[in-house]
């Protein structure tokens, strides 16, 4: 029973990322499943040592000070909500006792099924983009939302995040089982180049712009995927300019990715589809320039603000959108939101230096052990310290702080991140062996 039990966990882990699909109360319940099974689990093997862990009792520091905080700050139901912050850490530490648990093998029939339900969903978006409506009939207002997708996700506009965060999990699963690359180069280097392209055409900017970084960073120090990253991006770029050229679809997303992002940049008003006006002779940089737009530029002074009136402890959780909602939205420094737009400048504003010191030092363990592997491994790298980069990857750009982002206390990015940490966990302790 309990090895039945182990394995079903185990999968329901491996293909969280398509349950996802079916919405956050789909989700939930899962996630809560796996919890609620692994408890079960943990106290029957009496196996309570394998959560004597150092990154998961800081992440329980972290989840408690900030349910603290939530009590202190707490004024509306946003804010005492994140009480119960802790569980995303014990979904985390699940995960992790899991996988030490089961090996994360699975067999060619799973392997197949994984890599066909993804390649699925980037068809159907990818249909929906030329169509204008999916394989089940969804539509997004392509005039409305400047052509952006959603596929599967309906009129959710979370395509593009949902693909760049589960993008390591799929590589962490390649390699950790073996997958011939080479063999099935061709083949790999279609999904990849179509996983690219559909990024792109879900119009969202910063999951392209973390996806470009990620390959970046990952050609430079990772030469397990070197080769078929180059290939795919070179595939990508060729499709995008037919693309473009051939003008598939309603709308280009050319036009959004970069001259929409470079019109709201330097403030230039939108003419002619997005295409860039010539410039005055009189355009002044230091005044014009925005960082990102004019909208984002006003999250991120209210936020200053903010955090300048609360430096320790912040506002509490969710304090932004408390803030924004007394004033009724009508603020004289900045601009109000549900959320500053920023993860980091939202830890800064609403959690304060405390905060900020968290952010601070799991940064520099996630950095300095990123290195410590390039530099041990780098002429040869097994398989678990590949697994280990992309997963150290993956926390960068899920806590990257240069770039608008989504609130980091909405539950959707909430599981999501501590489902990445679970694996992060299991992968260091594979690789920093007591």
């Amino acid at each position: 029973m309990d090895k039945y039990l182990e394995k079903f966990t185990l999968n329901l882990i491996l293909f969280f990322p398509f349950l996802m699909i079916f919405g956050i109360f789909t989700s939930q319940v899962i996630s809560l499943s796996i919890i609620l099974i692994s408890v079960y689990l943990i106290i029957k093997t009496n196996k309570f040592h394998i959560l004597n862990n150092k990154i998961l009792i800081f992440l329980f520091l972290f989840s408690f000070y900030i349910s603290l905080n939530a009590l202190l700050n707490g004024k509306t139901i946003f804010q005492l909500s994140t009480l119960l912050y802790f569980r995303f850490v014990v979904f985390t530490a699940c995960i992790f006792f899991i996988l030490q648990l089961k090996p994360l093998k699975i067999h060619v029939r799973e392997h197949s099924l994984y890599l066909f339900t993804f390649s699925f969903i980037l068809l159907d978006a990818i249909y929906q983009y030329i169509f204008g409506y999916n394989f089940f009939g969804f539509e997004v207002d392509q005039k409305q939302n400047y052509g952006r997708v959603a596929g599967l996700f309906e009129e959710n506009l979370i395509l593009g995040s949902f693909l760049l965060r589960f993008f390591p999990i799929i590589l962490i699963i390649i390699t950790l089982n073996k997958f011939d690359l080479k063999k099935y180069s061709i083949l790999s280097t279609i999904f990849f180049s179509i996983y690219f392209l559909t990024i792109f055409l879900s119009g969202e900017r910063t999951a392209f712009f973390l996806l470009i970084i990620f390959l970046g960073l990952s050609i430079i120090f990772i030469r397990y995927f070197r080769k078929i990253f180059i290939n795919s991006l070179i595939i990508f770029s060729i499709i995008v300019t037919l693309l473009s050229y051939f003008k598939i679809g309603e709308y280009n997303p050319t036009d959004r990715m970069f001259f929409k992002t470079f019109n709201e940049i330097t403030d230039q008003k939108i003419k002619d589809d997005y295409k860039i006006k010539k410039l005055e002779d009189k355009f002044n940089y230091s005044r014009d320039i925005k960082f990102f737009s004019k909208d984002h530029e006003g999250h991120f002074k209210l936020a200053l603000h903010l955090f300048s009136e609360n430096k320790v402890f912040g506002t509490g959780p969710e304090g932004f959108r408390v803030h924004c909602g007394n004033i009724n939205h009508n603020s004289n420094i900045g601009v109000c939101s549900v959320h500053p737009h920023n993860l980091f400048l939202q830890v800064l504003s609403e959690l304060g230096l405390i905060g900020v010191i968290f952010y601070f030092i799991a940064a520099t363990y996630v950095i300095y052990n990123f290195f410590k592997i390039v530099k041990i491994g780098s002429l040869k790298m097994n398989v678990e310290q590949i697994s280990f980069l992309i997963s150290s990857l993956a926390i960068m750009i899920n806590f990257f702080p240069f770039v608008p982002s989504g609130n980091f206390f909405n539950t959707w990015i909430s599981i999501i991140i501590y489902y990445t940490l679970g694996f992060y966990l299991y992968l260091n302790s594979k690789i920093f062996k007591k």
